[in-house]
């Protein structure tokens, strides 16, 4: 008698394994193949990961339903799935509902027998249909990206603020599809701003071949029409944000990661990865190259580099006829202040700046208009209820919001601890309080407020204005750091230059450092020379210094050997482990036993209260471990997690290399 078939099946839920069922005789499957299977009382969709023939586990098997006609799963993604499963320490259930994409679901598989063919290329025959002549540096860069085409690789492609390096990219995805006509791009970036940005550009460069979006602004209709035509290989160029990364490619030969120092790469909820270190992974299951680019490349991109693991291409010069903004620093302790936060230099250059049809910037890392409401007669300032944070006074929704919770309220008319009216007062400053004092104060000033807490749809618009000249000033978060170019952009302002060094992040200097650089980066992108001018109460500190004397590289020099000295990352690996849960003492003590059992086998600091140790009502203590090998631990941490998870009322979440200490 011929033994039966078993399939082992990974399915969408969050459990560590995958599930066994029966091959029905006459069943064609394949290894990689989506199926419909019984998962308890309902129906799951679930991909193959093995198949054999032999005596049934020791349980009664169900069979498999049916085959979803698609496309299967390579190999090489399959091996990917399990590598980000283990060295994350997630479940592979979790992680394979990044593949289906909320796309596939059980009730509404029906996908029908349609072919998606190739769309014919348009443009000069490369696939670049439009694009700048490139500079004898940028075509040295594109010709190294194009001579490591062939297998896997990792270049960093090292280019100043304005030097081109969308555009050398752009040329070495031409070069590629031009020998490879069924190959496929993946360009990542770490916000859905800069992805929607760059499609047009890419939409211009390579109109013949259907490029894609991939991000969770999508709707349900574009996510499932973009993720068949990546699947069957009719779209050539997918941009998106981090989860295009586990996207089924038909036939991937190229990862892009741009703005790859961005801390947004980082997915610290839910499934908890890091997209720019899993693309590499991904490459390399692959056998094709990632060029990671930036203008301040992570100090762990560079420590790479210098170990001689990573290819360094640099470019030295801003593109055309522009040249790197004249950088002057304001002392907010010595200069005349006409607000708070507005010295007379920085006004004085906004006015001159708009006389002259120009357009400035004013960068503040702190949306709304304040940072805090507090009462001027007693000092009572008003936090949220839900969490240990005060509330940001939003102008544009006429009211208090919590950035952690989302907990909203009015402003109230009197102190609620000493009952005096009338004296309740915006305390800090945010970039609505910025765009309504350069009103008041520059009458030629016509301002837009770009934020992460503006909608996707507005940021477009906004930034059309601004390229249209309907928009002179432009007020803004980090979100308007990176990725934008403006033509008649001359100035940029650096409200509070300060902000964010004080942060016990280890990453607070060279984060700080990165975001100056890159908003400084915006000014004089094109024919007329830039200014910047950052405002500070410390103009002595080693950020501001390596920012107005350009020695970027001693500023890394200086921030490795502290790493090195203090032997963190990248010298060495963290692994955090957060507990929450609704009762504060049962997160302490199961925080406690955490520590007590880890410690028989490895070194934890903690536990501690996180610095946001209450968020929408749940209680949260953090722990810490320090270890050469991520490996070498995941079995151990696993199971803890696992053991004290399964006691219920408290979270146990593992975040391998965090970025995010709050």
């Amino acid at each position: 008698m011929t033994e039966p078939i078993i399939a082992e099946v990974a399915l969408p839920v969050p459990v560590d394994r995958c599930f066994y069922y029966s091959v029905r005789e006459g069943m064609e499957l394949s290894v990689g193949d989506y199926v419909r299977v019984p998962f308890g009382n309902r129906v799951a969709v679930g991909i193959i990961t093995t198949m054999r023939r032999g005596p049934t586990p020791d349980m009664e098997l169900k069979d498999i339903g049916d085959r979803i006609p698609l496309p299967p799963v390579q190999r090489p993604l399959m091996e990917f799935l399990k590598w980000v499963s283990n060295y994350n320490i997630m479940p592979i259930g979790m992680v394979l509902k990044m593949v289906l994409g909320g796309v596939i679901a059980a009730k509404s598989c029906m996908f029908g027998t349609q072919e998606y063919k190739r769309c014919v290329p348009t443009g000069d025959g490369h696939g670049l249909s439009a694009s700048a002549e490139l500079s004898g540096e940028q075509l040295k860069a594109c010709d190294q990206i194009v001579g490591r085409l062939s297998g896997f690789s990792v270049t960093v492609l090292d280019g100043k603020t304005g030097s081109g390096k969308t555009e050398v990219y752009c040329t070495a995805i031409a070069k590629l599809l031009h020998s490879c006509l069924d190959a496929q791009i993946l360009i990542l970036l770490p916000e859905i701003v800069l992805a929607t940005q760059l499609m047009k550009r890419v939409h211009n460069y390579f109109a013949g071949y259907n490029p894609v979006e991939w991000h969770s602004g999508l709707t349900a209709k574009k996510r499932r029409e973009n993720w068949l035509a990546i699947t069957y290989g009719a779209s050539s160029i997918v941009v998106g944000a981090r989860s295009a990364l586990f996207l089924p490619f038909k036939n991937l030969k190229l990862i892009v990661v741009d703005e790859e120092h961005e801390s947004s790469f980082k997915q610290d909820c839910g499934i908890i990865y890091n997209a720019r270190d899993m693309s590499i992974v991904l490459a390399k299951q692959l056998g094709v190259p990632v060029v990671l680019c930036s203008a301040t490349p992570a100090l762990e991109t560079m420590h790479n580099v210098h170990q001689g693991k990573y290819h360094h291409v640099v470019l030295k010069q801003r593109f055309g006829e522009a040249v790197m903004p004249d950088i002057a620093v304001v002392d907010m302790r010595k200069d005349q202040l006409l607000r708070e936060w507005l010295s007379s230099g920085l006004h004085d250059k906004i006015a001159s700046t708009l006389a002259k049809g120009n357009q400035a910037m004013l960068f503040l890392n702190r949306r709304g208009y304040a940072r805090l409401v507090l009462c001027k007669k007693c000092g009572y300032k008003i936090s949220c209820p839900n969490c240990c944070t005060w509330l940001t006074e939003h102008k544009r929704l006429d009211g208090l919001l919590c950035h952690y919770c989302a907990y909203s309220c009015a402003v109230p008319q009197q102190c609620p601890d000493c009952t005096k009216h009338n004296t309740m007062t915006p305390y800090g400053v945010g970039v609505e309080r910025v765009a309504e004092g350069i009103k008041e104060l520059v009458p030629k000033a016509k301002v837009a407020i770009i934020s992460s807490d503006v909608s996707t749809k507005r940021i477009t618009r906004a930034i059309e204005q601004i390229m249209e000249g309907e928009v002179n000033v432009i007020v803004g978060t980090q979100i308007i750091a990176k990725g934008h170019n403006f033509p008649k952009l001359t100035l940029v302002g650096v409200i509070d230059a300060d902000l964010g060094m004080g942060n016990s992040d280890l990453r607070a200097t060279e984060k700080t450092y990165q975001l100056l650089h890159q908003v400084s980066g915006r000014s004089g992108r094109f024919e007329e020379k830039g200014e910047v001018v950052l405002q500070t109460h410390g103009p002595e500190s080693p950020v501001i210094q390596s920012l107005l004397s350009c020695e970027r590289e001693d500023f890394y020099s200086a921030e490795l050997h502290s790493r090195k000295v203090t032997d963190m990352p990248p010298y060495t690996r963290l692994v955090a482990i957060i507990v929450s849960g609704k009762e504060e003492f049962r997160v302490v003590d199961v925080s406690k036993d955490i520590v007590a059992d880890l410690s028989r086998h490895i070194t934890v600091w903690g536990p501690a209260p996180a610095p946001m140790s209450l968020v929408n009502g749940v209680h949260r203590y953090r722990m810490l471990i320090k270890t050469r090998s991520i490996m070498a631990v995941r079995k151990i941490l696993a199971e803890c997690r696992d053991r004290y998870t399964k006691l219920g009322r408290v979270k146990v979440v593992i975040d391998v290399d965090p970025v995010n200490f709050a």
